[in-house]
């Protein structure tokens, strides 16, 4: 027998051991005895890799916006004591070309 989540309007949320034919009749509450209706509630399943619930919740905090680099905001040789980044620089037949970092849009994950 599974266990269903119901919700007294006096009492609050309370869970019963209950067959399943009788999933979705009303309760008795355990504190008042009053009448509780059942709960539908997401299952809290964890079955994923913990690094790719942290990518997927990394991913999901972010889906409006990028994170905000926290780098050097003024120019360069401006003297506030700040190390500035060092630029990556490319050769091609073009002439230098300026690249982004290895992973320019990690919250970008599974689009």
């Amino acid at each position: 027998m599974p266990y269903y989540d119901y919700s007294c309007v006096n009492c609050g949320d309370f869970r019963l051991l209950r067959p399943m034919k009788q999933r979705n009749r009303r309760a008795a509450c355990p504190e008042c005895a009053g009448v509780a209706s059942r709960m539908i509630l997401a299952p809290n399943l964890a079955v994923m890799h913990p690094n790719a619930r942290k990518a997927a919740t990394i991913n999901e905090k972010s889906r409006h916006e990028p994170r905000v680099s926290t780098g050097h905001s003024c120019g360069s040789g401006c003297g506030c004591g700040t190390p500035v980044r060092k630029k990556r620089m490319k050769q091609t037949k073009l002439g230098t070309l300026q690249t982004g970092k290895a992973t320019a849009r990690p919250w970008m994950l599974g689009h």
